[in-house]
């Protein structure tokens, strides 16, 4: 297709989207009150089964697969047929699942500020969700969806828990798709999310020896063991440039008249290298061999472990994709930049199996995982349009 009949094309798509735009919240507002704790299997399973009843009803074929220990995840395929293709030419991705407690969107309810829109999981990612569904229905009364493309869709349910169940299922897609676009929200500048950090979780427990505090001598302070580590942790990592820690747990002592002989500490790590994992496993190896009670020189009081969560999403598999979709981008006047950002994502799980891939297609906004979330309505009908092109042209 010419560049300039499909800017024509992408034009009218937007300004329909403005015109309907109140379909969009309509939609939003439905998905955000239904609440989707990850640990909540329920919940989310209802979830998917009204985005199958939605789905299906607007048009595409869908089938429910099986994600053990998760609940199920949601393909869909367009143009519809009893049997799902072999090979997509794009699969959109994105998950239902949201960090939120039950009862959140009692406390918080959706609601309009202005071209806001807030409530639980209104950016990270409901709205990803209702874009999607929202473009391909203004598509469809345009007559501009073709039929001659392969497009996927898979809505999984346990991102936010690392995808433990949804991971095979993204990987075996991903393999059958030429491109895998992840409607995560864009960045707070607007962005697509050309790299990501990995994750992993880091805990390390230290074992100390309790006594009377008016003792000194008598006891061994673990949790004090523990805070001195911590500060040698992070000058350690400071000499990394894409590797940092966060302590979000510290758990340790009994009673406050008695010295703590036990001390455990939870880090979120992010990398932007495997590499850097590496390093930080022989630096914690190297820190086991140490005594830490200096009475006893034998004892060795650290332990650790290292789970990954997510793999970091490399630049290599976003850099042909991207500067495809920069192009559909200029044709609505809008220069697309690509970031890299901290947060994982299970883009990164379809490029570990050679995907091309791009992230942060979603809506704009700010907050993800904050109480101050939200979603930019004035951007969605630009952000229909750009999906629209990418359906189109990649």
């Amino acid at each position: 297709m010419e560049a300039t009949e499909l800017r024509e094309r992408l034009v009218r798509i937007r300004q329909v989207a403005e015109a309907r735009l109140d379909r969009f919240v309509e939609r939003l507002r439905r998905f955000v009150e239904l609440e989707t704790p990850t640990e909540r299997t329920d919940r989310v399973y209802a979830f998917i089964r009204v985005l199958r009843d939605e789905i299906q009803a607007m048009g595409l074929q869908t089938q429910e697969l099986e994600a053990p220990p998760s609940a199920p995840v949601l393909l869909s395929w367009y143009p519809p047929a009893p049997e799902c293709p072999a090979e997509f030419d794009v699969l959109f991705i994105g998950h239902v699942d949201t960090v939120w407690p039950d009862g959140e969107v009692q406390r918080r309810p959706f609601r309009i500020e202005g071209t806001r829109a807030m409530g639980p999981g209104v950016y990270d990612m409901k709205g990803g969700l209702a874009l999607l569904m929202f473009a391909f229905e203004v598509m469809r009364d345009l007559g501009e969806v073709p039929a001659h493309r392969r497009i996927g869709w898979l809505w999984t349910t346990d991102e936010e828990a690392g995808s433990p169940g949804a991971r095979s299922r993204i990987q075996e897609w991903a393999r059958r798709a030429r491109y895998v676009l992840s409607l995560e929200p864009a960045t707070p500048s607007g962005a697509a999310k050309v790299e990501r950090y990995g994750v992993a979780v880091l805990e390390v427990s230290f074992q100390g020896r309790s006594g009377h505090p008016g003792l000194r001598a008598g006891g061994v302070n673990a949790i004090e063991q523990g805070l001195g580590w911590h500060g040698i942790l992070r000058a350690w990592t400071a000499a990394y440039e894409g590797l940092w820690v966060t302590l979000t747990k510290i758990q340790g002592g009994q009673r406050t008249n008695r010295i703590p002989d036990t001390c455990r500490m939870t880090y979120d790590v992010r990398y932007a290298d495997p590499s850097h994992l590496e390093a930080l496993r022989a630096w914690l190896n190297a820190f086991q061999t140490l005594p830490w009670d200096p009475e006893r020189p034998e004892t060795r009081g650290f332990t650790w472990t290292l789970e990954t969560h997510m793999p970091p999403l490399p630049a290599r598999a976003s850099r042909e994709v991207f500067e495809r979709a920069r192009s559909i981008a200029t044709l609505l006047d809008w220069n697309l930049e690509g970031v890299r950002v901290g947060g994982g994502g299970d883009s990164a799980y379809a490029a570990e199996v050679g995907a091309q891939v791009l992230d942060g297609l979603g809506v704009d906004g700010d907050g993800a995982h904050a109480p101050d979330e939200w979603a930019d309505l004035s951007t969605v009908p630009r952000r229909t349009a750009f999906l629209a092109g990418l359906w189109w042209a990649l």
